[in-house]
């Protein structure tokens, strides 16, 4: 205790010395403050003497009546309280006046969550909602959503079984195999043919070389029954993955040769991807900076699997323009960034346009600010590696860019496995952590699963090492030649078309183009009369445009695909109306109708028809 004393008085000596000798100095700095601002303050006391008094002379007696009346209000409405309340015991002004509180913070509450929707809904939205609930109108919108599903059901189920054998029940005894094949056979006759390396597709077949699909096939069924969930029964899925993460990685900036830290799980596809690096990132970031709030940054051009995350995980999504060029800038996203942000995000390319964000600018931005960044390679992720080492132009887009925190890519597309693999990657296990579900105090035992799902397919991750194996380099070389070229051939023959214009510059296999005059050409109807002769184009909207994604099934279709659009674009030109019964009026009014919520009812009332005929 003695010593402790000792070391406290030293303390406080020690102390006392650093006052004394700092006193001087800090004197001096505030003499040498106060010899500089006299100038200064002289001429603000004469400012105020020669023009602030005056006008405070003039307005003084305005001032005072403005005081008398308010003053005068008070009291009267004071005395008219106490009128009021004359003659009450005590205990009932309490209880009046609780009640009257009590009332004003529930108006005020409402009022508060009334600002706040038309804030985030928008004023135009939130009045056409508030005109749709007046009975006439209400009655009105309902009609014509009755019709709607009517023509809904009669356009979409003719692709159905038309009185054919159709399973609403279980059978009563199960039916022989070979009927079975039958029946399968007889359905697939409504399914788009295509030829081999003759798709009329966008996107959608990525698989290509019969004895590719033969040996994926064959894997398939070799692994039919295994489960990931289950590593200690089928070892060997786990390899594969293992081994499938390990070679995607080095594609991508990581491995022996980039950054040996990026690891990553394999998912379901490219939605699951973003939605677990999404879920991952947010919760990484409250950990790291306890942000409870979070909100992400997007380009306008962001796949809807983000828009997807952002409603399930309760992240606010703040969307930003795209340039010109229909790229996201770095620019844009600095601005968009707030105290809560926890991710943003960059694609490569977008699905829409086909174009690269500025990943490096945004990566920059995300890493000074100290949030994650997520590229989004789903498309391209099995396409880019491969045109660089082409020599394509090709910016930098992955884990070499510094502050690139997470990345997706699809096997099941240009990796050419089965449907239902994707690789979602991040910079550190430390980041990958936070998609894992662990529960430690569930009767049935510990549990841990590295996503949302729990059991997996096995087949499904063995189809995707089994492709990446018998492809190799060379083979992906290959076939993203072939591809660049299609695409690169269909890109300079849309320019030759008189009436139609580029999208933004392509950086791989996507090309989407637009009218150039978009009242004299109606994009919509252009897509319904190429889907006429057997095309099926994607649709896009903001603006209205149309894409071809060229995979390694359309080695020999770009000359008659040309040829089609030149025929299609004259025929409009000659006769704008188009297909009355196509697409082209529900895409118009989407792209012009302010109501999106009417249009969102739409796209609901459309998927109640898939789902139930």
């Amino acid at each position: 205790m003695e010593q402790l004393k000792q070391g406290l008085s030293g303390a406080q000596e020690h102390v006392h010395r650093a006052v004394q000798s700092a006193t001087p100095i800090v004197n001096d700095a505030l003499g040498k403050m106060q010899h500089f601002m006299a100038p200064y303050i002289l001429q603000a006391r004469s400012f105020a003497d020669n023009h602030a008094a005056p006008a405070m002379h003039r307005v003084q007696p305005f001032m005072q009546q403005v005081q008398a009346r308010i003053q005068k209000g008070f009291q009267h409405s004071t005395a008219s309280i106490d009128a009021s309340l004359h003659g009450l015991q005590p205990w009932q002004v309490a209880a009046v006046t609780a009640v009257v509180v009590l009332l004003t913070l529930w108006a005020l509450t409402w009022l508060q969550a009334a600002f706040a929707e038309v804030r985030e809904t928008g004023f135009v939205q939130s009045l056409i909602d508030f005109l749709k609930t007046l009975p006439g109108i209400r009655g009105l919108v309902k009609r014509e959503h009755t019709k709607m599903m009517v023509k809904l059901r009669a356009s979409i189920n003719k692709s159905l079984l038309n009185g054919g054998e159709q399973h609403l029940q279980l059978p009563k005894k199960g039916l022989p195999a070979q009927q079975i094949i039958s029946s399968l056979e007889k359905r697939g006759q409504h399914d788009v043919p295509f030829d081999e390396g003759a798709s009329t597709v966008s996107g959608t077949l990525y698989l290509s070389g019969e004895a590719h699909c033969a040996l994926l096939n064959d894997v398939y069924t070799r692994f039919s029954h295994t489960n990931p969930m289950h590593a200690d029964v089928f070892p060997s899925v786990r390899q594969m993955e293992l081994e499938v993460l390990a070679m995607t990685a080095a594609m991508v900036g990581g491995g022996p040769e980039g950054d040996p830290e990026v690891c990553g799980a394999m998912t379901s596809g490219g939605t699951e991807s973003i939605l677990t690096a999404v879920k991952a990132s947010r919760d990484y970031m409250r950990a790291k900076r306890g942000i409870k709030h979070p909100e992400m940054v997007v380009g306008q051009s962001a796949h809807a699997a983000f828009f997807k995350a952002a409603e399930y995980f309760k992240v606010k999504l703040v969307v930003v323009p795209v340039g010109k060029d229909m790229r996201v800038t770095a620019a844009a996203v600095a601005r968009a960034l707030t105290r809560n942000t926890v991710l943003v995000v960059a694609s490569s390319p977008c699905f829409p346009h086909g174009v690269i964000d500025d990943v490096e600018g945004i990566a920059q931005v995300a890493s000074k600010a100290g949030v994650c960044c997520h590229t989004d390679a789903c498309l391209g992720g099995f396409v880019l590696p491969f045109a660089h080492k082409l020599g394509y132009p090709v910016p930098a887009w992955d884990f070499s860019v510094p502050g690139v925190t997470s990345m997706s890519l699809d096997s099941h597309k240009f990796g050419m496995a089965h449907k239902g693999t994707s690789v979602v990657l991040y910079r550190s296990k430390g980041i990958r952590r936070y998609q894992y579900t662990r529960i430690t105090d569930w009767s049935g035992g510990l549990y841990i699963s590295p996503g949302f799902a729990g059991s997996r397919s096995g087949a499904l991750i063995s189809t995707a090492w089994a492709s990446m194996i018998h492809q190799g380099e060379e083979g992906y070389l290959r076939i993203t030649d072939q591809m660049m070229k299609a695409a690169g051939a269909f890109a300079k023959g849309l320019q030759q078309i008189e009436g139609l214009q580029l999208a933004g510059s392509p950086a791989m296999t996507v090309v989407a183009f637009r009218a150039s005059k978009p009242r004299a050409l109606n994009i919509y109807a252009l897509n319904d009369l190429m889907s006429q002769r057997g095309w099926h184009l994607s649709a896009l909207q903001l603006p209205p445009a149309l894409h071809m994604c060229f995979t390694g099934q359309h080695a020999s279709i770009v000359d008659s695909l040309l040829k089609d659009l030149q025929e299609c674009v004259d025929i409009l030109q000659k006769d704008s109306t188009g297909i009355k019964d196509g697409m082209a009026p529900i895409y118009g009014l989407a792209s012009v109708s302010p109501d999106r919520k009417i249009i969102g009812e739409f796209l609901v009332a459309y998927q109640d028809v898939l789902l139930s005929g």
